[in-house]
């Protein structure tokens, strides 16, 4: 068994306090250069490695941060995680990932993980809402800031989040311009907060330019390519006078199960239908026809709710709690155009 290099064999070797080996490789100024390149050359070919157990008990800080994001395969998710990981790397912590699968029980699972694991804050994309979230965090007095959700009333947390209302009526205020009247939206499940303010911006703007909602329109899908698909096959087997001619996606991903299923009916975009996804995900512009879409700032999501927890955990109790809103911008490309009829 290979024996563990310690403190005090380092303080042996070069007939010094271990105490002054500790504060050399933390950096301490008053200790000299010369002592502090000796420390650490030796360090070095010893293979030192520091007893993070034992400094995080002394110091009561873990340096690790809890990240849980819905869906690890969700090409938004790497774009946020990558914001807040290089903002973790800056300030030195490192990240605990947790995948939760759209599941509200296992974030609730994860958070008491992350808590028995002592991190330090926690970040968040939550399916479900800050009052359910509570149920564990009110116990408890971790520093967590929520993502991708819009704050409630009276919220005593930070919050970065899109303005995802305005993205979609931006989407469907676009289609309505170019002509379009029979419009559907194929979203998320309701109790996730990104789905509800799409459906309030794409209602609001049908209510603006006076065109009445057909509830035939409004389409649930779980996220997933396969599910998109058969929320748009339904739409196509509509009779010929209601089939819609613009569609709204929750995301990208969604968009493309789409594609699919218009192509195999032999309809064409955008000539049958314009299409426009969400996110803006690096693919999109590769998709045949390229994909319009709403861009959303997602790199800078996770940057900026990593500055909000590292703020508030250096001032615990005086920190000031704030609700960021960023907003989304109309790409548009090839998958959208003037309607052509059915009728």
């Amino acid at each position: 068994m290979i024996m563990r290099v310690k403190i005090r064999d380092i303080a042996k070797e070069l007939n010094i306090s271990p105490s002054t080996v500790s504060r050399a490789l933390a950096g301490n100024p008053k200790i000299s250069e010369i002592t502090k390149k000796k420390v650490n050359d030796l360090a070095i070919k010893l293979n030192y490695q520091p007893d993070l157990i034992a400094r995080s008990l002394k110091s009561k800080k873990t340096k690790t941060i809890g990240f849980i994001i819905p869906d690890v395969t969700n090409p938004v998710c790497p774009e946020i995680t990558k914001g807040a990981e290089d903002i973790a790397s800056k300030n030195k912590l490192n990240i605990i990932l947790c995948n939760s699968d759209y599941d509200p029980i296992k974030e609730l699972e994860y958070l008491k993980i992350l808590i028995q694991k002592r991190v330090d804050g926690i970040l968040i994309i939550p399916y479900a809402d800050e009052n359910y979230l509570n149920k564990i965090l009110k116990d408890y007095d971790v520093p967590c800031v929520l993502l991708d959700t819009k704050p409630l009333k009276g919220t005593s947390r930070s919050y970065v989040y899109t303005d995802h209302k305005y993205g979609a009526y931006l989407a469907t205020k676009y289609l309505i311009e170019l002509g379009h009247k029979r419009i559907a939206i194929i979203n998320g499940p309701e109790i996730h907060s990104p789905c509800k303010q799409m459906e309030e911006g794409y209602l609001n703007a049908l209510k603006k330019f006076d065109i009445p909602l057909n509830p035939s329109y409004i389409k649930e899908c779980n996220f997933k390519k396969e599910n998109s698909y058969n929320a748009m096959k339904e739409l196509l087997n509509l009779d010929k006078n209601e089939i819609p001619t613009g569609v709204i996606f929750i995301s990208d991903m969604a968009a493309i199960g789409a594609y699919d299923a218009i192509t195999e009916k032999k309809y064409k975009i955008p000539e049958d239908f314009s299409i426009i996804g969400y996110d803006n995900i690096l693919e999109t512009k590769y998709f045949n026809p390229s994909l319009s879409t709403v861009n959303q700032a997602k790199y800078e999501l996770g940057e900026i709710g990593m500055e909000l927890l590292i703020n508030e955990m250096k001032n615990p109790g005086n920190f000031k709690k704030e609700q960021i809103k960023l907003k989304p911008k109309l790409i548009i490309r090839q998958s959208s155009g003037p309607p052509r009829e059915f009728c």
